[in-house]
């Protein structure tokens, strides 16, 4: 415990005030408003995905902001993935010994990526069924090969 002394006592008649401060539950309270702090920071938003997704009757963001632009989908299938576009381009990339083929999607989203090198945005839909892991697999891909706008939407899209 620490002390204060701020004289008196003694001989002049005067009553001491001296007293002792528990420390031990000061620096409790302490260290917990530290964690607290700590636990609520926003530090947490770095390995953050934004993802969008589009609700039942209601038009997406890519509808939003340009009607006549192309839409660019990548269909997460049991059967593999599905690059497609509403101006009518399809491009397959097959499972490989019943998993996903990240590296060809990645391939393919880099070759996409040249040929439009100002498109930000693509558009995922996973068919129902498919494993909610390898739908995060495929949204990592995308963001990581440069299509950080994305939005999860249901398969009916094309």
């Amino acid at each position: 415990m620490a002390s204060i002394d701020v004289g008196g006592g003694g001989h002049s008649g005067k009553k001491s005030v001296n007293s002792e401060i528990p420390l031990i539950p000061f620096i409790d309270l302490l260290l917990c408003c530290v964690m607290f702090l700590l636990v609520t920071a926003v530090w947490n938003q770095l390995a953050r995905i934004n993802a969008n997704q589009q609700q039942a009757g209601q038009q997406s963001q890519v509808d939003q902001l340009d009607q006549e632009k192309i839409k660019v989908v990548l269909q997460v299938q049991s059967g593999g993935y599905v690059i497609a576009s509403t101006a009518g381009d399809r491009l397959e990339i097959p499972k490989v010994a019943d998993k996903y083929d990240l590296e060809g999607l990645r391939e393919k989203l880099q070759e996409r990526k040249r040929l439009e090198p100002n498109r930000r945005d693509m558009i995922i839909a996973p068919e129902d069924g498919v494993v909610y892991a390898d739908i995060v697999e495929a949204m990592d891909t995308v963001v990581g090969e440069g299509f950080p706008d994305m939005i999860l939407s249901d398969g009916s899209l094309l």
